[in-house]
């Protein structure tokens, strides 16, 4: 039910993109309305044309539907239908949302789609607010709200479509300096790729750290990690780089990083063309970027849950323990063989992706680096790309972007879930297998 949702939502999508007046020039290009959808959908932020000069105001208020109910989800959409319509909600239906919204139990259900929902009007309303403070400036009441509203959503959902391209900017280049944007658009990128039931946590136990739920412990400490590790980074890599931000003052740079640190993690905004990044710079981005947010937010990648069971499940073998443990809980034994899975898929169709892409543009001078930036931003439903000048998106041939239509979908339903849509239910045997010894490593 979860993947056909994201499928219906794209196929519907896409129809109504194709309609002229959706386009400013009243073209129909299915293969930009399929990728746009899809994009969009996913919540990834990829585009094969320029969001504010191709799509007529019309079309850009479908792509932030689009964005919302593929960041919340149809199903979580749905469930207040469910949960609060009907007079009750039956076992299944419960399940249902349980699963879309990334919660571990069915209890609080109801409450935590309360808080799903009035949390994210509430983020996003805020965040509107804030950055027409700095939109309407520049580009006056109409232009500035309608982008103030456009970019809250987007940043909340993890999107990154912007419209700054009226004005012939990239992202968000031309806010480079200004604090209100970055500092705005990163909150709202974070808050929104905790996750949902991190969210009820929070509001229900505040600043209280121990009484938070072993899930929520393990999602923020990731996340602040992931962060403040990054950042360093970024300002170590990128600090002196002349093509990215080495002209800038201190202030700006550290701004600047912060925003580094912060969107490759399935936002897609830069502050920084992705293409000026030195070397080091790009993989830290592409490392960003296949990790991605946490279990059941807007946020794609493989997960923050998935590392932090990789990495303390590597650190208790290379110690000999026999269970891997945190914060004095240890994790089911499902996690590992899940989180196991999870990576294999996605670093699998990485792999395959990318030398598909690379055959398929051969002749088209795109270097090894460029092309598995732009998959791995498409998996992890980032939107950022590593083009000669801006993006490399739309200098792609069409059967490379019907792959990275793929690639959106996989990243967006999870690799996991994906599996278990072409898999058949299995008995247990009723046999077991004799072990035998096989030498790892």
């Amino acid at each position: 039910m979860i993947a056909i949702s994201v499928f219906a939502v794209i196929v519907v999508g896409t129809a109504l993109l194709c309609i002229p007046a959706a386009s400013n020039d009243g073209q129909v290009d299915f293969l930009a309305a399929l990728f746009t959808a899809t994009s969009a959908t996913c919540v990834t932020g990829l585009s094969a044309v320029d969001t504010a000069t191709h799509w007529s105001y019309f079309g850009q208020a479908i792509i932030l539907v689009l964005m919302q109910i593929g960041g919340l989800g149809l199903i979580t959409i749905l469930s207040v239908f469910f949960l609060y319509v009907q007079k009750r909600a039956s076992l299944s239906q419960r399940k249902l949302v349980m699963q879309s919204a990334g919660f571990v139990n069915l209890e609080g259900i109801k409450k935590l789609v309360k808080y799903i929902i009035i949390v994210t009007v509430t983020c996003e309303f805020i965040g509107a607010i804030l950055l027409s403070t700095s939109f309407v400036r520049v580009m006056g009441w109409g232009r500035g709200i309608w982008q103030s509203v456009f970019t809250a959503v987007s940043a909340f959902c993890n999107c990154g479509f912007t419209l700054t391209g009226w004005y012939g900017e990239d992202s968000l280049n031309a806010y480079i300096s200004d604090p209100v944007v970055c500092l705005t658009v990163c909150s709202l990128v974070i808050i929104g790729g905790i996750g949902f039931f991190v969210w009820g946590d929070v509001i229900k136990n505040g600043i209280h750290f121990r009484r938070y739920n072993f899930h929520s412990k393990v999602v923020l400490t990731t996340t602040a990690c992931l962060i403040l590790v990054g950042w360093a980074l970024f300002m170590a890599f990128e600090w002196n780089n002349p093509a990215s931000i080495g002209g800038h003052d201190a202030g700006t740079k550290v701004l600047a990083t912060f925003v580094m640190s912060v969107c490759p993690r399935t936002a897609g905004f830069n502050t920084v063309s992705s293409g000026t990044l030195s070397g080091a710079g790009g993989m830290l981005t592409i490392v960003l970027m296949f990790i991605g947010g946490s279990p059941g937010s807007t946020a794609g990648g493989i997960k923050t849950t998935t590392l932090a069971v990789l990495v303390i499940s590597a650190i208790s073998t290379s110690r000999r323990r026999t269970e891997a443990h945190i914060f004095r809980r240890r994790f089911d034994d499902d996690a590992l063989p899940q989180a196991s899975t999870i990576f294999s898929v996605y670093i699998t169709a990485v792999i395959i992706c990318a030398m598909i892409i690379s055959a398929i543009e051969v002749n088209s001078g795109f270097t090894t680096h460029q092309i598995v930036f732009e998959v791995v931003s498409a998996i992890g439903t980032v939107g950022l790309s590593c083009g000669p000048e801006t993006t490399l998106t739309g200098l792609l041939t069409g059967g490379s972007q019907v792959i990275l239509i793929f690639l959106m979908f996989l990243g967006r339903v999870g690799g996991f879930t994906l599996i278990l849509v072409f898999s058949n239910e299995r008995k247990p045997v009723s046999i077991s297998r004799v072990a035998d010894n096989l030498i790892i490593g």
